[in-house]
């Protein structure tokens, strides 16, 4: 597996001029890491992706870790395409916030975009499938911890 270089940023968001290696070093004390995420949504559904099992086959939402020299909305693009197959899609910026559980600063999307799931070309390594969930089917999946939290965290905050 190639390795991920991440920047590191202070707790107002600032970039800091220091780098970590994904998987390989810890994240010191009082600074972050950045990941973009984006809720897809159509008809009242959003979609999730459910994880291989490294990650324990859980629900997630699309998008991931923003490395270095990249912008949140290009780490996004980056992610969509690499899980998804996804190129050229409008999403808009909802927030930006820090997780209150790691050392972890959000930046949340959205896509309002039609989107046909039948149409995506899963990335085999990280995607087992992906499914369209109500609101409810997605409260019920958080309950039942099938959602890992930080995703759990951005449903339950946004949807």
């Amino acid at each position: 597996m190639k390795k991920e270089v991440l920047d590191l940023y202070d707790n107002n968001f600032n970039k800091l001029n220091k780098k970590i290696i994904r998987r390989v070093d810890e994240i010191p004390e009082n600074t972050n890491i950045m990941l973009s995420y984006v809720l897809i949504k159509n008809n009242d559904k959003y979609l999730l992706e459910q994880a291989t099992k490294r990650n324990n086959f859980k629900w997630a939402i699309p998008g991931g870790h923003v490395l270095t020299n990249e912008t949140a909305e290009r780490g996004l693009k980056r992610e969509l395409e690499e899980e998804l197959g996804l190129k050229n899609i409008d999403f808009k910026h909802v927030d930006t916030i820090k997780y209150p559980y790691n050392n972890y600063i959000f930046n949340v999307y959205l896509i309002e975009e039609k989107i046909n799931i039948s149409d995506l070309i899963l990335q085999p390594d990280e995607v087992v499938q992906v499914k369209w969930y109500s609101k409810d089917d997605i409260m019920k999946l958080i309950e039942e911890e099938k959602i890992a939290r930080g995703y759990a965290y951005i449903l339950k905050k946004y949807m």
